[in-house]
């Protein structure tokens, strides 16, 4: 005592330090960072970035803009439309963001109508050239021949460039990513020149504003274009805005929701401001000190300043609860020195109870920080920092607050309150007689203590109570789902998810994964053994995964200009010696002519999968030379020749009946069928729209020295590969592109084991296959919830365990302490599992909440019984009393604390409404099993820790 009160000697002094930090820390809150973009929240430790990294390295940034373009009243291929598309695609490519003085261009590349190679034949070569040639007019040929293009490729184009009924097309724009250097370096610079270097998020945005001026300004004077614009960057600034709009809203209610509850609960102007300033004044310092520690603000640290306001203002009404116990108890007039020691006396006597709740809120948030994922492990130590500057501010700005009060104020107000007390007695007497002489307390506590007789009352009532709750536990948590995929925090009606749920329709997708394909030999890519399974791989998942709206890489080019050098146009090139392919116009031909007979070596009308079985690959296959076998036969001349033919009524019915089998008969598609025919008669070069395989089609001695081909393939689409090749000349390393049209991580996750599982069955021994990208980062993150909830959920009821059992000196203690909880946090799995609510890493806060906050009720339950065990025997009249004197307040306060997280509810972010909800029930539950499984364990066992060590008798209790 002789400390605390040398300590509040000067308490001006300690109101003064408090308010001049409060001002100095929010002076930094302009400071604040807010960032949602998706890899804010990836575990940037974690191979799994390092890897993203390391792909967006070799192959460039997987940051994606996009935007889609409509035309409402028919068809976007229109001469004014593709002019639309022609001035954003140069506008964009050309676009300059930051300050004048420092503009940079950000933008690495984009994808458009008029803006992407097609591979053709011309003038006798192959190469990759603009989809919309140079001799483009705007002419109806033109637009027919454009059309033609589209459709010819659409393995590359479709739901890509354009959507399936042409009424829509997408653009792509890559935003540069920067290596830690180059920003060091950009940063010096902008710093050189009075400028300061912008982060990822703000580069991001820059060029998502200039995008969104240039398309707006590019499309207003025409009103039947409309536009979208998506992507993380997009995600970002939904996610930004929604963020400002809560702290804007929701603060104010969460405040005036407390204020409402201090008025009722005090009545004194003291008592309803102090313990909301102390709140307010640690979100301010908590919040400042991210800024200060250049801790990012992202949608889970949104939830720091409403949790701190409805959990934190608890320790200032239990200081305020016992300094008016305190003054109230003093007989008269108050000296200066009397009037200390009863502000003295009540912090004496409140202290440690208040310690003990703020400890045990603390290690419910710090539960969290063994998480890999970074936001949440901001969340547990600011939360826990928050939670401590509370209950730091309650015990010493509160109190020198109050010993700073004029003396002849706190008389007058005395008074006041007297007659006050006065009245409200008056009436509580007569509500006393109108429930039979009972008091509030007393009628809440026999209402209580039979709500507790019917669930626990009776040894078989407990057990089958508990029973019950473990087992409905257990089955709403088989239904729980793990998903965390950012976009959906936001709401179906948004017009962020709108506009998603658009570009997932009509094109291939706004989610992605990568496939990693790295080849155990340098150059040894060209191995058409993995080109053929990968080809596969992507088909294969393809048709098993419904979600999957496209998937392409660099197959898909080998198989394009496989497809155009062998189409009966250009099959009037000779090969001689060991020149396999060589580059445009240096192919000569590939042998003799040979008559229709010898095509039946290569298959008829067989399906699809027939079509590409060409068998396996020996190899030991003596591949030392490419020279093709002397009795070689090139196929091509055949099927030009089988395209010239007459064919009579019957053979054509014939031809369609055996590829509407092929195709699947019944489950026959026009599509399947013209493929099938296509194939059959090389139209346009489709029977090698393949990856070059089968050695009989091909001028070589083996399949190994089809390396060559594609070789040679690589030269002519020098340029066009850094996206799908680490090397275009001498590959290593291949990247398989696969857009996604859902954003469930668990059928990500599903694709990615499917994928794997498929390269372990398929690729040559050495090849490797991982996964990379936003969308597996997110799959990632699920089974790190997992792990990070269990440890946490161990972590905190362990915490709890022993910090019951210090306190009552028992381990007996700990474990019916933990008990309710546990309970508590498997009620709230299950709710989400029967409510299909997921868990992500913002749900994922809610069991740290429950045993933070919990703990307070089954502490406040545990000791008031045990004060009424050394008064009396008679468990009945002990439980009864302890009902009496803190059932009422338990109750009280799980309904402030619920009250305020219900203001989630109120949030633009699903998730948050999310959290409210289940904050609140968690209060509620966590409570309720605090006033029924502990007294029912208690009476029941009558534990050695809670009886006094001299029994009394039970005649004491009257």
């Amino acid at each position: 005592m002789k400390f605390v009160k040398a300590f509040f000697k000067h308490p001006k002094i300690i109101i003064a330090v408090c308010l001049v930090l409060t001002g100095v820390l929010g002076f930094f809150l302009k400071d604040l960072k807010i960032d949602n973009s998706i890899r804010q929240f990836l575990p940037q430790k974690s191979d799994s970035y390092t890897r993203l990294n390391e792909t967006e390295d070799v192959f460039g940034s997987m940051v994606v803009i996009g935007v889609s373009i409509e035309d409402k009243n028919g068809t976007i291929l229109t001469p004014e439309n593709i002019q639309v598309i022609r001035n954003i695609t140069d506008r964009v490519l050309d676009l300059e963001v930051g300050q004048e003085g420092f503009k940079r261009k950000e933008v690495d590349g984009i994808d458009s109508l008029t803006h992407i190679d097609y591979v053709c034949s011309q003038d006798g070569a192959i190469s990759a050239m603009q989809l919309i040639p140079d001799t483009y007019t705007g002419s109806e040929e033109d637009i027919a021949q454009l059309a033609s293009r589209l459709t010819e490729w659409n393995e590359m184009y479709g739901r890509v460039i354009v959507n399936d009924n042409l009424s829509a097309t997408q653009m792509q724009i890559t935003i540069r990513s920067l290596s830690p250097e180059q920003k060091a370096e950009l940063t010096a610079e902008a710093k050189a020149q009075g400028w300061t270097f912008p982060t990822d998020a703000e580069r991001q945005q820059e060029v998502l504003d200039g995008i969104r001026a240039i398309v707006t300004e590019e499309t207003a004077p025409y009103k039947n274009l409309d536009f979208k614009i998506f992507g993380d960057p997009v995600v970002a600034e939904s996610a930004r805005s929604f963020m400002l709009s809560d702290l804007v809203s929701l603060i104010p209610l969460v405040i005036v929701v407390v204020l409402l509850s201090l008025f009722f609960s005090f009545k004194t102007l003291d008592g309803t401001l102090l313990p909301l300033i102390t709140v307010a004044m640690s979100t301010v310092w908590t919040c400042g000190l991210m800024a200060v520690l250049h801790v990012t603000f992202t949608i889970v640290s949104s939830v720091i300043p409403v949790a701190l306001i409805a959990v934190g203002s608890a320790y200032g009404i239990h200081v305020l609860t016992h300094y008016y116990v305190a003054i109230k108890a003093k007989d008269g007039e108050f000296t200066k020195e009397t009037y200390q020691e009863a502000v003295f006396e009540g912090l004496r006597e409140v202290a440690m109870a208040v310690l003990l709740a703020g400890v045990t809120t603390i290690v419910g948030f710090i539960s969290l920080v063994s998480s890999p994922i970074e936001p949440l492990h901001s969340f547990a130590i600011f939360t826990a920092v928050g939670v401590g500057i509370s209950l730091l501010l309650a015990v010493t700005f509160i109190p020198a607050l109050l010993l700073s009060k004029n003396i002849n104020k706190v008389n007058r107000s005395l008074q006041g309150g007297s007659k006050l007390t006065a009245k409200v007695k008056r009436r509580l007497e007569m509500a006393r007689q109108r429930r039979g002489g009972r008091t509030l307390e007393g009628a809440s506590g026999n209402t209580l203590y039979n709500i507790y007789r019917f669930f626990c009352g009776t040894k078989p009532r407990l057990v089958v109570f508990t029973l019950v709750l473990v087992v409905i536990s257990v089955v709403g948590l088989r239904n729980l789902h793990i998903d965390t995929a950012l976009v959906n925090y936001f709401p179906a009606n948004s017009t962020l998810r709108q506009d998603i749920n658009y570009v997932d329709r009509q094109f291939a997708g706004t989610n992605s994964v990568y496939f990693i394909v790295k080849s155990p030999e340098e150059d040894d890519m060209k191995n058409v053994e993995v080109l053929k399974a990968v080809d596969d791989m992507q088909a294969y998942l393809a048709e098993r995964h419904e979600g999957i709206g496209k998937i392409v890489s660099f197959t898909t080019f080998v198989k394009r200009i496989n497809q155009v050098w062998h189409a009966p146009e250009n099959a009037s090139a000779e090969v001689s010696g060991d020149e396999s392919y060589e580059s445009e116009g240096e192919l000569e031909s590939f042998g003799s002519w040979g008559d229709e007979e010898e095509l039946s070596s290569f298959g008829s009308f067989e399906d699809e999968g027939e079509l590409d079985s060409f068998g396996s690959f020996d190899v030991e296959e003596d591949s030392s030379s490419s020279e093709a076998p002397a009795d070689w036969v090139d196929p091509v001349p055949i099927y030009t020749e089988r395209l010239s033919q007459t064919m009579t009524t019957e053979q054509v019915l014939d031809m369609l009946n055996q590829a509407y089998v092929a195709a699947g008969g019944k489950n026959a598609t026009v599509e399947d069928m013209v493929n099938i025919l296509e194939k059959q008669f090389n139209y346009n070069g489709m029977a090698y729209y393949e990856i070059p395989y089968e050695v009989k089609k091909y001028p070589v001695a083996s399949r190994k020295d089809l390396a060559g081909v594609v070789d040679g393939y690589l030269t002519l689409l020098s340029g066009s590969l850094d996206r799908f090749l680490d090397d275009e000349m001498n590959p290593n390393i291949l990247r398989v592109t696969c857009q996604l049209r859902n954003h469930s991580t668990q059928e990500t996750g599903e694709i990615i084991a499917d994928a794997k599982q498929y390269a372990a069955d398929h690729f040559p021994a050495g090849y490797t296959l991982e996964a990379t990208g936003a969308g597996e980062m997110e799959y990632t993150m699920t089974n790190m919830i997992v792990s990070s909830q269990i440890s946490s959920l161990l972590i905190s009821l362990l915490s709890v365990f022993v910090i019951i059992a210090i306190s009552f000196k028992s381990g007996w203690a700990g474990l019916v302490g933990a008990v309710p909880l546990a309970l508590a946090i498997l009620l709230n799995y299950m709710t989400m599992g029967f409510s299909g609510i997921n868990l992500d890493l913002v749900t994922s806060i809610i069991a740290s909440v429950a045993v933070g906050v919990g703990i307070d009720y089954t502490i406040h339950f545990l000791s008031t019984y045990k004060e009424e065990r050394a008064k009396t025997s008679n468990l009945e009249t002990v439980t009864r009393q302890t009902f009496v004197k803190s059932g009422h307040g338990i109750v009280t306060n799980a309904i402030a604390v619920g009250l305020g997280f219900l203001v989630l509810c109120l949030s633009k972010f699903v998730v948050l409404r999310y959290i409210g909800v289940l904050i609140a029930i968690v209060m509620f539950t966590s409570s309720f099993l605090a006033m029924t499984i502990i007294p029912g364990i208690l009476n029941i066992a009558d534990p050695a820790f809670i009886r006094p060590k001299v029994e009394p008798e039970e005649s004491e209790t009257n």
